[in-house]
């Protein structure tokens, strides 16, 4: 099935995050950084605890909740209270790529 998945950057400026779907392949189009939705919980001073993984990113939809796409790093401190929503970083990659349509952090901050 073909189809493409907006997660984020739809009506506004920045944090574009597309998924599409083609011959059983998923790419993702940019997974940027949406300064406005970040902006609402973090700022100069506040920002997202490094201790944590990816729990306050998660935790805050600032990514999606896509089983298979984050590192097992990133995931280490989610799985600790039992919560494998994300899975464990062990899955077959859901994601076959990622395209970057140019380096601004609106379109590639949440790539790692």
């Amino acid at each position: 099935m073909e189809r493409i998945i907006f997660y984020d950057g739809v009506e506004e400026i920045g944090g574009t995050k597309i998924l599409i779907e083609l011959n059983k392949k998923h790419f993702f189009l940019d997974f940027g950084l949406n300064y406005k939705r970040r902006g609402l919980f973090f700022e100069e001073f506040l920002n997202p605890r490094v201790s944590n993984g990816i729990g306050d990113f998660f935790y805050l939809n600032l990514i999606p909740k896509i089983k298979g796409i984050y590192r097992k790093d990133l995931l280490e401190k989610l799985n600790e209270g039992g919560n494998n929503e994300l899975g464990t970083g062990n899955e077959i990659p859901f994601v076959d790529a990622v395209f970057v349509t140019h380096a601004h952090f609106d379109h590639s901050g949440y790539t790692s």
